[in-house]
């Protein structure tokens, strides 16, 4: 596996899938358009960047697998456990597109015999892209990233991708001052994690979609990541060593 020809092979077809999405991004920015039809023509974007990365995919790596957001029959919603496999989420934050907010990502993840090997996230409204291999490093906009160095909760600055009220007391004494901060996707705060912006991430219940490619990208910053269960509900964890121990304790 060339893994530099691979990186930028897919960086092209991200970059091609872009010109579509901000097309249609920009005609959500109207105040006339009801939820319905916001929905719904998000909806037709998501299935369409999709089905065009999974073409484009198709056309060099003939043979290989997807798993994919939307239903779609050249995509499971269930991981394969082929030899190589596609985890492809088309517009991750798509609720925030959906309603003209400038956060959402596009989301690749190439695994070999189940583990992840190379990954992509694209932010096409600030031009960011996360992307790493497994074992060597991650980078943003092509220099090395890492994770953040702060060491306690105190002061530090959380994502946190969570439904469910109970989760966060489980975790955060009530007498840590820290903040948080609700993006509304998961790979983007994943990714904060990893270019020491956020200076750790919980996450409720995310679906492979939607962190595969992010966690690999924190993880090669130099993230600890885990799945925890809190008041009966999922969360990934992740953080530097240190806060993801106390995190976790």
């Amino acid at each position: 596996m060339n893994s530099l020809a691979m990186q930028n092979n897919v960086f092209k077809i991200i970059r091609g899938c872009c010109k579509h999405i901000l097309q249609a991004y920009d005609k959500m920015n109207s105040s006339f358009l009801s939820h319905e039809k916001r929905q719904r023509f998000s909806e037709k974007i998501d299935a369409e960047v999709q089905q065009q990365i999974i073409e484009e995919l198709s056309r060099t790596y003939k043979g290989h697998r997807f798993v994919a957001e939307e239903p779609s029959e050249y995509a499971s919603q269930d991981m394969l456990d082929d030899e190589h496999v596609w985890v492809i989420d088309p517009i991750d934050g798509s609720h925030n597109f959906a309603h003209n907010i400038p956060a959402f990502v596009i989301s690749i993840c190439y695994f070999l015999d189940g583990e992840p090997q190379i990954a992509w996230v694209y932010d096409p409204i600030n031009d960011e892209f996360y992307s790493a291999v497994a074992g060597y490093g991650a980078t943003l906009n092509q220099r090395r990233t890492r994770v953040s160095p702060h060491t306690a909760l105190t002061n530090s600055l959380g994502g946190t991708e969570i439904q469910h009220h109970p989760i966060l007391p489980q975790l955060l004494p009530a007498d840590v001052d820290c903040s948080t901060r609700k993006i509304g996707s998961v790979a983007l705060s994943l990714c904060y994690v990893a270019c020491g912006r956020y200076d750790w991430a919980i996450c409720e219940s995310p679906r492979i979609w939607d962190y595969s490619a992010a966690l690999l990208i924190a993880q090669e910053a130099g993230a600890v990541a885990s799945e925890e269960t809190i008041s009966d509900h999922d969360v990934l964890v992740v953080a530097n060593h240190q806060l993801h121990a106390t995190l976790t304790e």
